[in-house]
């Protein structure tokens, strides 16, 4: 908080007080709104007469394919047609049941490649609607998928997130792909009534639909218990336990079981060291339940730590996915991200934002939006209000900048210089260039710096991997953002970091000294802090009619008000 930024409308020589109270909140990021209806093509249902569960997907790791799954009350065959548009004319059978409980299974084969298809279910006078698209070439080199997790106990607001993923395949229907789960699916996964009531409730159509639109691919949570029912509605291919292993596009995804042994030796431990170390595709991720790494509720997992983490470090796993906790929380231990994505509806914990490598954390419902294109990952995380909560971006490379500085917040127009420095994880070696973008927040004045990595720019040593150089005599007064662009020579990549410092031009009048007042000096959502600062005018002995403030938090993803 000790680099607010201070305009000055008028000058004065005497020292000012200022006592103001400022409001903390994440940033908002709005949505453009979508109408509910037959148009989008995504899922509908007439009648209950004898359905039990309405029909959902699975992808079980075969490109070609797709699994349709559903349950009726009674014995009884239905009609299944599918097609590339609502015409289904590519093809029409008569199912059966399967099992002793009234379940059907048809799995869709011959698929072509990232394509809609459209199915329709009449089970006598019931008719359920829906549509998916299939897995995308095995040599895709972009991927949108979506996560979340957690999502027992409470299918109201369960379904309040599954609205939120509804309108983000509506906007954009490259994320109609896969919806991966961190488990805990319901309360008590052994009893037949919570599958009904909490996951498969025809009173909560919007769970239905995402069901119905997105294969649904979960890893096992405590609260599945022995995991017998979790099994019978999603028959993944299990390599033993509940673990297995798919591809899709350039992604792979190891789904590990945490109540089958994974410690050193196991059987489980030694088929997921295989499995990452023998797939091609360029993206890997690990999904499971229990966190090795968040912010407190449950204690953090330290068989993820011990036995999961090296295994990151050593085939190069990026991001790992976790639920357990009930809110959003991300940590990053060796530049691996480790995402606790535990609000699908559970009722929310409280989150320690203090704990070991945490990074962030929200107390919401939410679910997180991936975007892969080439070289990058984009990870945004949105709750059930549209806002965004948290947002990085990584490569395959591991190609990190991280906590970009200046050397003062204050630089007088066309005087003097500012150094800027950002470290650079570029464990690769990889031939890099680094700049900085100046961007003045008036929109008038915008450049860039190349920084160096020479030791004759600020940089301190040739080669340390601290880049660096001066900013001077830039013409107008604004408030800059510094963000870093790196550009990888060697594979063509480019992207530019969300990590951002932020400087002024604006003056003579500058911020001399601040103190927070109040109680509580961390700030969270919602909270109120109490600031006195003390402004000093190093120039014109004009008098003041008066003076205002605006405060801009180093943060770039929270707002103060």
């Amino acid at each position: 908080m000790s680099h607010h930024l201070i305009r000055r409308k008028t000058v004065s020589l005497v020292i000012s007080l200022l006592l103001l109270f400022v409001t903390v909140k994440a940033k908002n990021f709005s949505m453009n709104a979508f109408e509910n209806s037959q148009a989008d093509n995504l899922s509908s249902t007439e009648g209950w007469s004898v359905t039990r569960k309405a029909p959902y997907l699975i992808y079980e790791g075969n490109p070609q394919e797709m699994t349709l799954l559903w349950q009726l009350t009674t014995t009884g065959s239905c009609a299944l047609d599918w097609g590339t548009d609502t015409a289904y004319a590519l093809g029409s059978v008569q199912t059966a049941e399967y099992g002793d409980d009234h379940q059907h299974r048809y799995t869709f084969t011959g698929l072509q490649p990232a394509t809609k298809y459209f199915y329709k279910v009449t089970a006598g006078s019931d008719i359920h609607k829906g549509s998916f698209r299939s897995a995308p070439a095995d040599t895709a080199s972009n991927l949108k998928f979506l996560v979340y997790g957690d999502t027992r106990s409470y299918p109201q607001k369960h379904a309040l997130v599954a609205a939120k993923i509804l309108e983000t395949i509506r906007n954009d229907q490259d994320f109609q792909t896969i919806l991966l789960s961190v488990g805990d699916l319901v309360h008590y996964g052994d009893q037949e009534s919570y599958w009904d009531n909490e996951f498969f409730n025809p009173d909560y159509p919007d769970i239905l639909n995402m069901l119905a639109a997105l294969p649904y691919q979960s890893c096992r949570g405590n609260h599945e218990q022995s995991a017998v029912l979790f099994k019978k509605y999603f028959p993944y291919p299990f390599i033993g336990g509940r673990y297995w292993s798919f591809d899709y596009g350039p992604a792979h995804f190891a789904v590990v079981d945490q109540y089958t042994d994974y410690s050193s030796g196991s059987a489980q431990l030694n088929w997921l060291e295989n499995d990452l170390a023998t797939t091609t595709k360029p993206w890997k991720f690990l999904l499971f339940h229990e966190p090795g790494w968040s912010a407190g509720g449950h204690e953090n997992e330290k068989d993820v730590q011990n036995y999961i983490q090296p295994l990151c470090l050593r085939y190069n796993v990026p991001v790992v996915l976790a639920g357990h906790n009930h809110y959003y929380a991300r940590a990053v231990v060796d530049d691996i991200h480790h995402i606790t994505t535990g609000g699908g509806g559970a009722p929310i914990y409280a989150a320690d934002p203090d704990y070991p490598h945490v990074v962030t954390v929200a107390q919401v419902h939410h679910f997180c939006k991936i975007n892969i294109e080439n070289d990058l990952l984009y990870f945004t995380v949105e709750d059930i209000n549209n806002n965004q909560i948290d947002y990085f971006v990584t490569n395959k490379y591991g190609i990190l900048p991280h906590d970009v500085t200046v050397s003062n917040v204050f630089l007088p127009k066309d005087q003097d210089s500012l150094l800027l420095r950002v470290p650079v994880k570029n464990p690769f070696e990889h031939t890099i260039e680094v700049k900085a973008l100046l961007i003045g927040k008036s929109g008038l004045y915008a450049d860039s710096l190349v920084l160096y990595d020479d030791g004759n720019h600020g940089d301190d040593s040739p080669g340390d991997g601290l880049w660096g150089n001066y900013a001077s005599d830039i013409p107008v007064e604004d408030e800059f953002t510094v963000a870093i662009a790196i550009a990888d020579i060697d594979s063509g990549m480019y992207f530019q970091s969300p990590d951002e410092a932020r400087f002024t031009t604006i003056g003579p009048l500058v911020l001399d000294h601040y103190r927070i007042t109040s109680r509580d000096t961390i700030p969270h959502d919602g909270d109120k802090l109490k600031f006195e600062f003390f402004l000093r005018n190093d120039g014109s002995a004009t008098a003041a009619d008066n003076i205002t403030s605006q405060i801009v938090p180093l943060d770039t993803f929270s707002i103060i008000t």
